[in-house]
């Protein structure tokens, strides 16, 4: 019987003997077996059983999720912690690596016991339910090979004992599934910046990490949130006072002032809040290295970032330049990435129209294709592989925006829009990827040339009507540079 089943018998047997308290006391047994304990195993190997079980997960997967669920049966020894069936059913249909139930179970959990619920999970089982709900959420739509891949790559570069900072949700869910122990942080202590401005998810990670790192309290947490609003009530009087000068206000940041009282929405502020816990624990824990697979971009961590395999490292003392060698290593691991997945290789001599063709080619059936086909049919996956190039072409973007030097800007250029090509033509109807090579065409001067790949890109994405906006500004800069010419 896996770790699994005993949890789920124990948790059964646990709310039997709750059910029937009060009733006359059953002494009878079955070959030392109580009767509570036998009809809860009864009942849960009817359930597990199901229709017939031929799927079963790997066997790495089937130890985190017993392993999860474990943790939950000894969370619901407390009196007072909810753990609801659907969590036990959900648990149940990923050990069958039934993907798709356990991810309409997650969203059911959500429903009922977080979102606005008053019956809400604690924060010790609802985190480890979206872990593995999150995980499974995965594996119903994305290829599993790729999210191996990705994982693979992760851990070929991040040292024991590191501490990494998941973005997306397979930068998260992932590299948790696929560690051998997030708990004791093997191979790598994982969190993600995108929740950390929520009270609870910090309170669930101080229960899990205990004393291996330092993690905002419930106290900083608050202080996080004053700071930002003092912050941001600075840049809206600034844009106020002076309308003719550049905007404070970030995109995406809703700020008002509403009878008096400064009201603040959007995922924009949200992340900046997440930035500043952010910061703390990476100051706070300077006998950690640091690794982050970027979601929204944080600003203050550009100076400390250099590449890694597919993601950042992050410095505690920020480098002046990045290293001849480390840019060196950043090129030939993503030629060697992207001939294995598209088979092509792209270099600074691959000009505009021969990248746009590329692409052109990419998005249906290529004649003569040398890459990974599973790859081409896996939109998810070209995503992914998709923005962490893009991530790392926003960061050659930052070096030549801040470069000290005219050879150092033309360098950093020149890995923008190399990283640019290959993370467009890995997803060439990738929102993000489209937008960062916009931009850093434009950044360098190069309006008309944007225009150009926008003209391109649109009709692979006839219906995206974000690329409006992006088409404009475009225009407006290959104007301006017309005139200044």
């Amino acid at each position: 019987m896996t770790e699994f089943f005993k949890s789920i018998c124990q948790y059964s047997e646990a709310r039997l003997r709750r059910a029937v308290n009060g009733f006359p006391k059953i002494e009878s047994r079955l070959d030392g077996v109580s009767p509570y304990r036998m009809v809860a195993f009864l009942c849960c190997a009817l359930f597990l059983a199901g229709p017939a079980r031929a799927a079963q997960p790997d066997p790495d997967l089937a130890r985190f999720i017993a392993a999860k669920s474990n943790q939950i049966y000894l969370a619901s020894q407390n009196q007072n912690t909810l753990v609801p069936p659907e969590v036990w059913q959900m648990f149940a249909a990923a050990s069958g690596a039934d993907w798709k139930s356990a991810s309409s179970l997650l969203e059911m959990i959500k429903t009922n016991y977080h979102s606005g619920s008053s019956r809400k999970l604690a924060p010790e089982v609802w985190f480890r339910v979206q872990d593995v709900g999150g995980f499974c959420d995965l594996v119903s739509t994305n290829n599993l090979k790729f999210l191996r891949l990705f994982a693979e790559e992760v851990f070929k570069v991040i040292p024991p004992g590191s501490i990494y900072f998941g973005g997306t949700d397979p930068g998260r869910f992932v590299i948790t599934a696929l560690s051998r122990s997030q708990e004791e942080g093997k191979p790598c202590f994982t969190l993600t910046q995108n929740q950390l401005a929520d009270a609870d998810y910090l309170k669930y990670l101080r229960g899990v990490y205990r004393q291996q790192m330092k993690l905002p309290d419930d106290a900083r947490s608050a202080d996080a949130f004053s700071e930002y609003m003092a912050d941001a009530q600075r840049r809206l009087a600034h844009d106020q006072q002076f309308p003719n000068e550049a905007k404070q206000v970030l995109p995406g940041e809703d700020i008002r002032r509403v009878n008096g009282r400064l009201e603040i929405s959007g995922q924009t502020a949200v992340m900046c809040i997440n930035g500043i816990l952010a910061r703390d624990i990476f100051e706070d824990n300077p006998e950690h290295d640091f690794y982050v697979e970027e979601s929204y971009a944080l600003p203050w961590m550009y100076p400390y970032l250099e590449p890694a395999g597919p993601i950042f490292r992050m410095h505690h003392a920020a480098p002046d330049t990045l290293f001849e060698e480390t840019v060196r290593n950043d090129r030939e691991y993503w030629q060697k990435l992207t001939r294995r997945l598209i088979g092509q290789e792209i270099h600074d001599e691959t000009d505009l129209a021969t990248v746009c063709a590329a692409a052109q080619e990419l998005i249906g059936k290529p004649r003569d294709f040398q890459g990974d086909p599973d790859f081409l049919r896996d939109e998810s996956a070209r995503k992914t592989f998709s923005k962490l190039r893009s991530s790392i072409g926003g960061l050659y973007n930052w070096r030549a925006s801040h470069a000290k030097t005219s050879s150092e800007r033309r360098q950093m250029e020149r890995e923008a829009e190399l990283a640019c090509k290959q993370a467009y033509l890995l997803c060439p109807r990738s929102p993000e990827a489209v937008w960062r090579y916009a931009i850093c065409l434009i950044t360098a001067h190069r309006a008309e040339d944007a225009q150009k790949f926008l003209a391109a890109a649109r009709k692979l994405s006839p219906d995206d009507e974000t690329m409006k906006s992006l088409v404009k500004y475009a225009g407006q800069m290959a104007e301006w540079e017309r005139i200044n010419r």
